[in-house]
Parts: C-alpha cells; structure tokens; sequence
C-alpha cells in the first residue's frame, strides 16, 4: 500500500485506527496522565561544526517523510484514533544552559501531550561556555572510568566533544520504538550531510505508512489470522504464574507511580550468544526468588514483512520467555531450554503482546505489570553516524521512570560488554540493583555443567559477625550487684488490689528472718517487698537448703513457683548452689510440667503451697523443697561454700514446644545469658532510676531479662499480679499504679494495652519480643514519643539475638541488629550466605547460642551446626528455621517459619510470606495464612485478618484487601478466603493458636439488584446496554458492575463518551474505576464537577474488586524502548 495522505491535502488532517499497542499506550495516558515513563529519548553528541539550520531542514524532512512524527491521539466514541496531519512543523529548540547534562535529563524527563502533539521534540543543546554555532570543536582526550561508590565501573559514554552542542531527541513511545529509533538516526544523518553539502537526499520512497500498518495488523487480528500463533502461546504459558517476586526492599504501593532509575555497569561476557546470557538470567532470578517457574519478557521488533523495514512507528511487541528451574537443573540446561524457548517465541511473535495477555487472563492490578514484570535483552549499542563534517554519537537518556519492576539490557559495544538495569525506584535501593548486577556478572563465568542450585550468590552477602565479649557468667554478674547498695529496693511485690508495697508488715508468727526473706509466705494479703540485701540474704538462706536437698553443677533445680519474689530467690539460690534453674509455670498441666522436669533430670523441686493447690502433687525422681515448710530461717545468710560457675555452665533449662508434641528442654548457658543481660542494659539504658514491670511468666525464657537485668543496674523491679495480666484494663491499670518506666511484654500484650486506652506516659521504654512486632502496633505505641524496642531470638540462642529501637516509617517492623556477641547469617540451604533481599534461613552464631536440647543429641546435632564462620574453636550456629530476608540497611524481614511452607497445586508456598503481604495493608491489623483442605485433593491457602478499625465491614474490608494482595503475590499464593476476626485466637503464652482458628464458610456474596430508579439513571442503563450489547429483556440493575457485565478499557472509554454526549457530563475514566455502577456514576454527576472533581485512580485502587482490574487492565505493560 502506498503512502495514505495525497500530496495534495498539505493543510488537513486525517483519521485512522489506532493499532494495538497504541491503544494500551493511550489507555495508559488517560490513566497516569503527564508521566514520562513511555518517553524515548536521545542524547546525540555532535562533533564538528554544525549548521543548525541545517540542522532543522533535516528534521524537517524527517517528519515530512514518517507520518508517525505528524501523529497525535483523539477519542471517536470513547476509541482511540491516530490524527495524521498532512503537514507538520517540528521546531528545533536552542538553549544554552550552565549544567549540559542536567538539561538533557530535564528535558527527556518532559512527558506528552497526547491530543495535541507532536509527539517528537527536537533541543539544540549548548554550554554557556561552549563555542558559538558553527565553531569548531573536538572529542575530549580519553579518561579512565572512574568507579562508583557502589564499586561498580559505570559504562563510559561514547567520545564526547564536552564543549560541543547536544541534540536532545524526544518521542513517545506511541510513534517510534527501538528500530525506529535506529532508521531515524540514519536518516537524519543522510538528510544533514545532504543539506550542507548542497546535494539531494535521495532517500528511497516508503512502501507504507504507520497507519497502513495500524490498520493491517487490526484487520489481521479480527480475521483470525494470528490463530497459529494464539494456539502456540496458550500451550507454552499453560498453567504458568504471572508474579515474579522479586526481593524489594520496600512494600510495593498499591499502584506505581512510574517512577524509576538506571544503574550502567561493565560487564565481561565470555559468551555472548542470547539464549546463554538469558538463561544466566534466569538462573539468577531464581536463586534470589526462589520460584523454579517464572516469565521474563524480551522485545522483538516483529519487523517480519520487508515493507516495515524503514517504517518509524510503534510496531516492537513482546514475548514472554518461560523458565522452570528444578533441584537438578545445570545451567547448560537452562540454555538449551532459554534457546528453544526463543525460537519457537519468534516463530510465533505477531500476535499483540495485549492479545497474548487476553488469552493467559492473568490475575491483574495496577500495582504492577500483567503477565510479566521483568524484562530482559541484548542489543547493541548505537553506532556514531557520519554526516557530512559532523558526527552524529547517539545515547539513550533514562527517563526517569520504570515500566517493569526490573529491567536489564546487556549492552554490546566494539569496546565490551555493558549491563544497563532500569529499575521500580519504589521498590528498590540502589544498592540492591548494585548487587544483583554483581551476582549477574558473576554467573556469566559459570560452566554449562554446573548446577543452578549451587551457582555462588556472591556480589556482596553482609553477614552479622560477633563482637567479641567478656567471658563471665551470669551468676557472678547479677550476684556481684547485689553486694552494691544493699539497702536499695531490690523487688516489689503486688498485692491482689491496689498499689505496690513497700516494706509492707511481716505476717503474724513470721520471724525475723522470714519476714526479711519474703520466702517463707510470700502471698499474704501484703506481700513482702525486698531490698538487695534482703533478697541476696533469702538466697543464701535457700542455697544451703538445695544443696542440702541434692542440688548439683550443671543440673537445673526446678522452680514451680507463682510469679513473685520467690522466684527471683529460688533462682538465685540455685545458682548459688552451682547449679542452673528450670522455671515451672503451676497453671501448666501437672502431667507437662511432671515430664519437663523428668525429661531435665532435676534433682530438686522448689514449691510452695499456692502452687501445689494449682498443680496437685508432682512426683519424681527428685527431692522437694516447699518453701511453706522448709526451716528457711534457722540457714545461715552467707553464702554457701564457693560451688564456682563456668561460662559454658548451665543457666537455665526452659522448654519449648517440639515437633512431636513432647516440648524440648534448651540448657542455655552462663556466658550466653551474661552476654545477653549487658547488652540489654547497654541498649535499653536501664538505671538506677527506673522502674521495670513484670508481666511475663517466669517459664519463658524473656523473664530472666526482667527479673535480672534490673538487678545489675539497680532499678526497681516490680511484679504485677498474674491474675490482672491477661486483662488489657487490668494490666493498664497496674501499669499505671506501679508507676514503672519501662515494661517488657509480647505484642498481644501490648495490643490489650493499647485497646484499654494506651501504655501510661510514664514508661518511656516499652520492650517487645516472643512474636513479630507488626508496624500498627508499634506506630501505636509511639504515638505518644517513648522508645519501643523489638527483640527477637529463639529460646535456643538465650531470648534475643537481634533487638533495636523500631524506627518510625511505613512498611514491616525489621530485626536488628544483632545484639551484642551474637552473629546473624542468612543462607541457603548449602549453608551459603545470600544476598540482601534473598531469603534464606536464619542462623545464629555467638555467644547466646545454648548447649542444645537435654537429652535429644540426634535433634541437637541436627539444628546446633559448626560454624564456618566464626573464629572461636569450637563455634556453632543455631538454625533457626526462621525465613528473612536482610535489606539493604542491615535489618532483618522476619517472614516466617520454614517448616509452615506447604505444598498448593505443586507449588511451594510460605504463609509468612502471604502473611506479611496481608499485614502491610494499613486496614488490617494482624493476619495469619493457614492451609485448608477438605480432601487432600482440595487444599486451600486461608487468610484470618483482624481489621485496623474494628467497625470497618467485613466485606468491605476483604474487597479493599483482595487487590492489594493481588499486586505482591503471585496467583498460586492468593487466599482462597479471606475470614474476619475480631482478634486471633492465642495460646497460653499470646502466641496465635492455628488449631483454634474457625473453619472458613466458602461462600459468595450477592447483591439484590434494583431497577433503576429516575430518568438519569434510565438513560444511564440505556447507555450501558448499547455499550455492553445487552438484550432489552437482560436484567440489569443499578448496582451491578460495569466490568463484571462484560465492560473493558475500550468499551469504558466509550460509554464515558456516550454520557458526555447524552447528559452533558464529562467525567475522567477513573472515576468509573471507583464508581462503577450505574448509581454510583448517577451519584457523580448529580454531585457536579465542582463538588465531583477528578478522581484520582491511584488512590482508589483498594476499592477495586479482582474483577473490575482484570476487565480492564488487560494490557498494561510496555514493549521495550529499544526492540
């Protein structure tokens, strides 16, 4: 077909289709209007005199020669069509400015217009002090390229003359692509070094315009004639997910703003071949996803007809490449299935990529890309052109912004190899890009035969190492402080009702010594206060008694006491004796608390009669000791003879629940706890004027740094009554009376806490541990300015081996760092460290980490490792099961237990990844992610979620959700379900209990439907039905939606148009994004613009349902600049 404007017809313009990928690029626009993120644009250094009229003429034969430069954008009927105009002039700009390259970035970062065109903007840019037009300049002597700071070699730019002029081209993608890109340079250089030299172009005569195409390819893919390639396409992408997750290192927004940045880097390639580079791609994103079956785009050209060989127009498409990845996969696997993967994609590449989408029907939203997210490619870098006296030296410019969430493009220049990566500045740090171009050009020089599950993730793993600390015990530590200021209040007790005592009278018949000790009745209605020399005295009273009893090195003595001053004496007394303590919680059933202390090997048991009247008698190998009866006040008050303790001794035993269902005894040792207490202190900043509440059970390990960190600092312990904390108004008020300045407690603690009216302002510090921190809670218990440290660490590596202060800011309550003395290693499962932003398992090294389990060697082999990376003989790491990944700043992303993953429609998923997802939404407040299954052929992924605001509406929360998880997750790891609770079911120690969580009701939620009900809304359904080809007898109701009738992007666009026309309203097409019903849009407009406004789709995406975004979102994605 020959060229479709007459020659004759220089002063009209002329209509035509818009072709596929214009259409989704015009969608695009309507919805994130004045972004560059669809700009192309050059910076072309010009050595040699220019002729800037020249110059001009050139450009000018440019557009008179393509008709896409003459293109602009209008809406027919709510479509999309290409306005052509006979004649166009596209002024060359001048400017002289002080900063070259800075007007350059300005000026590619511009965005379009796309009803009013042009869309190409030509800039003759000029340094203030730069020689005049037509002077003569020269290339700037070659330097070496300087490294950056992320220690990468950035790709030097082409030979630059530095004072010379720069041509800043601009066009929106809508009219060029890569190709054309390449056919404009070549031609402009031709149409310059005709112009000066006085000569004819002599440019051949096009076969065919961009709108001969537009409509060639409309009328091909309406008659079927891309079936072939339709048919290839369903087979290859059968079954495939949709979201690749990529290791971000903030929470991805509920839509993009299109924002972006560039890492350039060097590269050595020893293989340049497509299929290779791509499958070392590959290879890398599953290593740092951990998906073995993902999409990755390329563009082609999709130049296969010989007529659209000097066409400039958007024609590029893209095609999306699968891999799958399995444990015993070599690279050269890789290759050979990213080289047969490519050939059959460009056999079978002229089907629009919007088309392709279609048929896949991809779970979509906003928040990213359809069907793919990262984009790859090779392409070589534009040469110079020759025109005439001047050089014309093309570079692509960033836009500054991002299309895909990532994006790499291996460069090839006649001096190397470069990587450029384009990436989500949203999502990503630079220095995370910096890595993954590290572990990139790494994997380059892996041999075929190498397996993909050990290629070494290298470029940058930072582990936590220990920091060296003092070898002491905690005994010698805590017991050492109470011999300073004796006679300063050690430890208050609380009375069942009202406030703390302090030196409150002995019971009647009590001696001396036993009203000193606190021991022998420590529940009388006023229970006994103690100083530190009380206390220190009460101890050695016990200690004789133990060792009387049986009491030996490195055998716990069991403790099962009521929270109180007792405990505090009993452990002490224990340790005392040279031996380590096993804390018993008397509310635990007698048969658990009989086994643990069996299972231990205790060779006494410390109890009184408070306890024993809740437990009933507990039988054993062991001596007891009842401290109602015990003759506590005829022992001597010193110290028993020196039993000395060891760094390595035992501390403490405490039990944690264990796979089996017969909980484990972790021995923790002296050293550890003594590293653990100084680190608390250090960070918290406990002093002597401060006042720690207990509220924690003496039977988790997190009360040892309660009952003994105020001990070392000379601050004022006070225990709240074990009855009043597991009620939020009664805990806040006890909080309030003990008038305590910091407080140690779980999160479902702190959250009755904060529900009964908030923390009091006097607790400046408020600790968190024993469950993952979420950032609503923490954001609540910083509203009011005080400190909120959050601590993690498994009972196995002494109660914290990561805590800090949590930093007010958006996204999940990170770990860390590492306290002091512990190590923190993220690896793989060959034990390798990962990357910052990879998961891996968590494993801890240092001082903290315990003996092991008591009496289970197999079970303590298996998860008490060597160390590889320490430097301590003898070193271990403790793996955690925990999955986190480590960011950029060093903290730590809990995610979860590695041992939850399960096992949906063969895909591996990982519940704390879902659930972290969920609980970054700010409407809810805590979320946990189960699997159900009626049959074991029908297992179902579960979400529970307790909303922020408890009067928010159950479906009206799960419809806000529901997107959001759509845009972080992948399809195969979508809740089936998701059920509202008002508060998760926990367990005795405010752990969420999963046995207890409701059976999901799997059922759909339905709308009465209602006629309409006045004449705006009847011509408004009228409207509808032409639109949406809905019989006249089809029901149709004011509630229904728009997309769930069948509506799209196209179809929207054209119902809006028929309302401008009909009931002389505009409105934006967000609107109907989040008015999508016919009272909703009658609502609108009945509001007025003023009152109406534009509606921002950005902001109402939470409000769309998983239907609405499919309809019409289904080709939101770009072709690659440079195809």
């Amino acid at each position: 077909m020959s060229a479709v404007i007459p020659e004759d017809r220089a002063d009209e313009v002329f209509l035509f289709p818009a072709s596929s990928g214009q259409r989704r690029l015009w969608l695009v626009d309507q919805l994130l209007p004045a972004s560059p993120v669809y700009n192309i644009g050059w910076r072309v250094g010009l050595t040699g005199p220019v002729d800037e009229d020249a110059l001009e003429r050139a450009l000018g034969g440019l557009v008179a020669r393509h008709e896409a430069l003459r293109t602009r954008f209008a809406a027919e009927d709510g479509v999309p069509v290409q306005v052509v105009s006979a004649a166009l002039t596209v002024p060359l700009r001048r400017a002289r400015v002080a900063d070259v390259e800075a007007a350059v970035r300005e000026e590619v970062g511009r965005p379009f217009a796309l009803h009013e065109g042009p869309l190409l903007r030509a800039t003759l840019v000029r340094g203030e002090d730069g020689p005049a037009p037509d002077g003569e300049g020269g290339p700037a002597p070659d330097a070496a390229p300087a490294r950056g700071e992320d220690g990468l070699t950035p790709r030097p730019s082409p030979p630059r003359d530095e004072n010379g002029p720069v041509l800043v081209l601009v066009l929106h993608h809508t009219v060029a692509d890569g190709w054309s890109c390449a056919v404009l340079f070549d031609e402009l250089a031709h149409l310059y070094a005709a112009e000066v030299g006085g000569e004819p172009a002599d440019l051949p005569e096009l076969p065919v315009q961009y709108p001969d195409y537009a409509v060639w390819q409309l009328e091909q893919v309406d008659g079927g004639a891309f079936e072939a390639d339709a048919a290839h396409w369903r087979r290859a992408l059968h079954g495939a997910p949709t979201v690749l997750s990529l290791p971000a290192d903030r929470a991805r927004p509920a839509a993009p703003t299109g924002r972006g940045a560039e890492l350039r880097a060097t590269l050595e390639v020893p293989d340049g071949s497509f299929a290779r580079l791509l499958a070392v791609f590959q290879c890398v994103l599953h290593r740092v996803t951990g998906q073995a079956d993902f999409l990755v785009a390329t563009p082609v050209a999709a130049r296969t007809r010989p007529e659209t060989e000097g066409l400039v127009g958007f024609v590029a498409n893209t095609l999306p490449l699968r891999a799958t990845i399995t444990p015993g996969t070599t690279l050269g696997d890789v290759v050979a299935a990213a080289e047969a993967a490519t050939v059959a994609a460009l056999a079978h590449q002229e089907l629009p990529f919007e088309r392709l989408v279609d048929l896949v029907a991809p779970q979509r939203t906003l928040a990213h890309a359809p069907l793919v997210q990262v984009m790859f490619a090779v392409e070589p870098v534009p040469p110079p052109r020759e025109a005439g006296p001047v050089t014309f030296a093309p570079e692509a410019v960033a836009n500054g912004g991002a299309k895909f969430d990532l994006s790499l493009t291996v460069e090839r220049a006649p001096d190397g190899w470069y990587a450029r990566w384009q990436y989500d500045s949203e999502l990503f740090e630079p220095a995370t890009v910096a890595n993954l171009h590290a572990i990139f050009a790494t994997a380059v020089h892996a041999d075929p035969g190498d397996l993909v599950a050990e290629l070494p993730l290298t470029g940058g793993s930072p582990q936590e190492h220990a920091v060296e600390v003092p070898r002491e015990t905690a005994a010698d530590l805590v017991i050492g402080a109470l011999a300073r200021d004796p006679d300063r209040p050690a430890i208050e007790g609380f009375p069942p009702h009202g406030g703390p005592t302090r030196g409150a009278p002995a019971p009647a018949g009590a001696t001396p010594g036993e009203a000193a000790s606190g021991v022998s009745a420590p529940r009388t209605p006023t229970a006994t206060s103690l100083t530190r020399g009380e206390l220190d005295r009460a101890a050695n009273r016990l200690a004789h008694v133990l060792l009387a009893a049986g009491a030996a090195p490195d055998r716990p003595v069991a403790l099962c006491l009521d929270r109180g001053p007792a405990v505090l004496v009993g452990l002490l007394a224990a340790w005392k004796a040279g031996a380590g303590y096993l804390p018993l919680d008397p509310t635990w059933p007698a048969a658990r608390l009989t086994a643990m202390a069996t299972g231990s090997e205790v060779p006494v048991l410390v109890t009184d009669g408070a306890a024993r009247a809740t437990t009933g008698p507990l039988t054993g190998p062991w001596t007891e000791v009842d401290l109602d009866t015990a003759d506590l006040g005829s022992q001597p008050d010193t110290p028993p003879p020196a039993v000395p303790q060891h760094p390595d001794g035992l501390a403490y035993v405490i039990h944690t629940s264990g796979s089996t269902g017969a909980p484990k005894g972790v021995r923790c040792t002296q050293g550890g706890l003594a590293a653990l207490l100084r680190a608390m202190v250090e960070l918290t900043g406990l002093g002597p004027d401060d006042r720690l509440a207990s509220i924690t059970t003496p039977a988790f390990d997190v009360s040892a740094v309660e009952m003994l960190a105020p001990l070392i600092t000379g601050a004022a312990l006070v225990v709240l009554p074990a009855d009043d904390v597991a009620d939020g108004a009664l805990l806040r008020t006890r909080i309030a009376e003990s008038r305590a300045t910091v407080v140690q407690g779980g999160p479902a603690s702190w959250r009755m806490v904060v529900a009964a009216g908030g923390v009091p302002a006097h607790v400046r510090l408020r600790v968190s541990g024993g469950e993952a921190m979420t950032r609503d809670l923490a954001d609540d218990l910083q509203r009011d300015g005080a400190t909120l440290v959050d601590g993690y660490g498994p009972t196995e590596t002494t109660v914290y081996s990561a805590a800090g202060a949590v930093a007010p800011a958006p996204g999940p309550v990170r770990l860390g760092p590492a306290v002091r003395g512990t190590s923190l290693h993220v690896l793989d499962p060959l034990m390798r460290p990962v990357p910052p932003g990879v998961i891996g398992e968590l494993h801890i090294g240092g001082a903290g980490v315990a003996r092991g389990y008591h009496g289970l060697p197999g079970l303590t082999a298996d998860r008490f490792r060597p160390d590889p990376f320490g430097t301590a003989p003898g070193g271990r790491l403790y793996a955690s099961g925990d999955l986190v990944r480590r960011h950029v700043d060093g903290r730590l992303e809990f995610l979860g237990r590695a041992d939850r993953q399960l096992k949906i429609r063969g895909y591996r998923i990982e519940p704390g990844e879902v659930e972290a997802v969920l609980r970054s939404h700010p409407d809810v407040a805590q979320a946990v992610v189960v699997a159900w299954s009626a049959h074991a052929a029908d297992v179902r992924l579960v979400a529970y979620a307790v909303p922020a605001d408890p009067a928010l509406p159950d479906s009206e929360l799960r419809a806000r959700v529901r997107p959001h998880l759509a845009a972080n997750l992948p399809e195969y790891m979508l809740p089936a379900t998701v059920v509202v609770l008002a508060e998760l079911p926990r367990t005795g120690t405010g752990k969420v209990d999963r046995d207890a969580l409701p059976e999901p009701v799997w059922t759909t939620e339905a709308v009465e439907r209602v006629e309409p009900r006045d004449d705006t809304e009847r011509r408004m359904a009228l409207i509808w039905r032409e639109v949406l080809s809905l019989p006249a007898d089809a029901p149709l109701g004011v509630h229904d939606n728009f997309f769930a009738l069948g509506g799209h992007s196209l179809t929207a666009t054209q119902m809006l148009a028929r309302v401008r026309t009909a009931l002389a309203a505009d409105l934006p097409l967000a609107t109907l994004f989040a008015a999508p019903t016919i009272a909703e849009l009658c609502a609108n407009l009945q509001r007025g613009p003023a009152a109406r406004g534009p509606v921002p789709l950005l902001d109402q995406l939470d409000e769309l349902s998983d239907e609405e975004v499919d309809r019409l979102l289904g080709t939101m994605v770009d072709d690659g600049d440079l195809a």
